[in-house]
């Protein structure tokens, strides 16, 4: 059970008065005896203290972004307390109350004690103090789990449900993002374990596990299900919904991308299409289904998947293919990021490009687009963004620039 001490403080009347009202404590909590971020702790909230009010020099912002890259664990609640100073969002007591209400439930759930309860004469005074006691004991466990709980916002802040999520009245929604550059990990309420890749999101609701275990990713993850055969584990990805059961596998669908791809590393996953949903097609370990993400462009797909080819043609614009090895290391290239490693093999300079600008950060632009259709081969882990272009120009005949907004030119 994790024990907190409560201070005395005004209660906030905004999600801006919220922030300044949580930062005061946020060091302490990062100081608890599990020491989940083995680093200085005060000087890595003081830069981000410094980026949110406009102080931090250059060098200053380099050098929070390499230690978030250093600790991915810490890159979704700091990107949280982000958005909540962002936030104009406003709430009433009678909101805010109610929201606490349904928090507090979840909380003692996770049996967290929220120390001595201080009575008041006024019910409003009553919620204020119980709130503080909340609001500590939530930020507390969000540091020692990783991950913030559901109701990101610690508020209902009415967001409406994404696409394919069943929205009860009003839900509370957990949005868990990624800026390109930078990767995260969480384990959802049921213990279910997520990688998220660059420049994604991954969204759910309070709903979550109590009949189904419903997502929805726009970018990339890698999930590892728990096992529930009573409460299936359900994606809601742009182009299609995967149902599981209990497996490992890895989803790419970003909204930039030619193709949405599902690749199984173990288990097997139900695949249906949101414009055909009279469809399904059921993968095997070591197999991925590739979809096509505008059927108008003419593109075509080959399934090398022969006992369910005819099934496959079936369904314009998807194939199912085995999956992709690394000829020196034997490494599966459609999940080596998890490992920290940006693989492609006979991919187009086009697609490349899309994987490095989320990779590194950066922005590519071609100026000659004749090299877009150029097919490259090539394996980065720890190299730089010049490094890498640097080691594709061997293969490829072309030049690069690239200025102080991390801007890259192709010509």
């Amino acid at each position: 059970m994790i024990g907190l001490q409560i201070f005395s403080c005004p209660a906030p009347g905004n999600l801006k008065e919220m922030l300044t009202f949580l930062w005061g404590f946020l060091p302490a909590f990062l100081s608890l005896p599990n020491q989940l971020v083995l680093m200085a702790r005060d000087h890595v909230w003081n830069l981000i203290a410094k980026k949110l009010t406009g102080e931090a020099t250059e060098q200053e912002l380099r050098e929070l972004e390499m230690l978030l890259r250093e600790n991915p664990e810490l890159h979704y609640p700091v990107q949280t307390i982000m958005d909540l100073w962002m936030s104009d969002l406003q709430f009433d007591q009678q909101e805010a109350h109610e929201a606490f209400n349904r928090h507090l439930e979840r909380m003692k759930d996770l049996q967290i004690d929220f120390g001595p309860q201080k009575e008041e004469k006024s019910a409003v005074k009553t919620f204020r103090v119980n709130k503080r006691n909340f609001l500590r004991a939530a930020l507390a466990a969000a540091i020692i789990t990783g991950v913030f709980l559901t109701g990101v916002r610690l508020i209902d802040s009415h967001v409406p449900a994404p696409p394919g999520v069943t929205k009860e009245s009003e839900k509370a929604v957990s949005r868990i993002s990624t800026n390109n550059g930078s990767k995260t990990n969480l384990i959802l309420p049921d213990g279910t374990k997520v990688w998220l890749n660059a420049g994604s999101i991954l969204t759910y609701d309070s709903a979550y596990g109590r009949k189904i275990r419903e997502v929805s990713l726009s970018g990339e993850a890698f999930f590892d299900v728990v096992k529930n055969k009573m409460k299936p584990f359900i994606i809601h990805a742009s182009k299609i919904n995967i149902k599981v059961l209990g497996t490992e596998f890895n989803v790419r669908s970003y909204p930039s991308d030619k193709t949405t791809e599902a690749s199984l590393i173990r288990g097997s996953i139900e695949v249906t299409f949101k414009d055909k949903p009279n469809k399904k097609i059921i993968l095997k370990p070591n197999e991925k289904i590739v979809v096509d993400n505008d059927h108008n462009a003419g593109n075509v797909l080959e399934s090398n998947r022969p006992d369910n080819h005819e099934k496959i043609n079936q369904v314009e614009g998807v194939a199912v293919k085995s999956l992709t090895y690394e000829n020196k290391t034997g490494a599966i290239i459609e999940t080596s990021w998890v490992e920290n490693r940006l693989i492609f093999q006979d991919e187009s300079f086009e697609e490349i490009a899309l994987q490095l600008e989320r990779w590194y950060g950066v922005s590519i632009l071609f100026k000659n687009n004749r090299l877009k259709e150029n097919h490259l081969t090539g394996s980065f882990k720890n190299e730089t963004v010049r490094q890498a272009l640097d080691a594709l120009k061997f293969t490829a005949a072309f030049n690069y620039e690239i200025d102080n907004n991390n801007n890259v030119t192709i010509y």
